[in-house]
């Protein structure tokens, strides 16, 4: 294992808390509720199976509890997505990032007027 200054960055995708390796390796793990380190290993049987062994600070939003709040009243989870302003996967994905949790209960209240 070894230490990488960047925190990995907290973000909602399809009803799920995940953080993107910092070392840029292209794994993603899903995270526990106020997890406050990332480490980016997959362990089998006490070897690790995946991973390349970062491990970081998680970065979360300072309204995390109300942003899964927002997002739990859809009732779809495919539809539950939230990342930083500018967070790569919000770019990739096309799901807005940095909406504040205003933003994501008026958007909730569309979904379930379109539903």
């Amino acid at each position: 294992m070894f230490e990488v200054k960047t925190p990995a960055v907290a973000y909602v995708n399809h009803g799920s808390w995940v953080a993107d390796c910092p070392a840029g390796c292209g794994s993603a793990l899903n995270l526990k509720p106020k997890e406050t380190t990332y480490v980016c290993a997959v362990m089998e049987g006490g070897q690790m199976a995946a991973g390349c062994g970062a491990c970081s600070a998680v970065a979360w939003p300072a309204d995390a509890v109300w942003i899964w709040d927002a997002l739990l009243h859809r009732p779809n989870p495919r539809t539950r997505n939230w990342a930083p302003a500018g967070h790569r996967q919000a770019l990739v994905t096309g799901f807005p990032g940095g909406q504040s949790v205003a933003d994501l209960i008026a958007e909730t209240h569309l979904h379930l007027e379109a539903a």
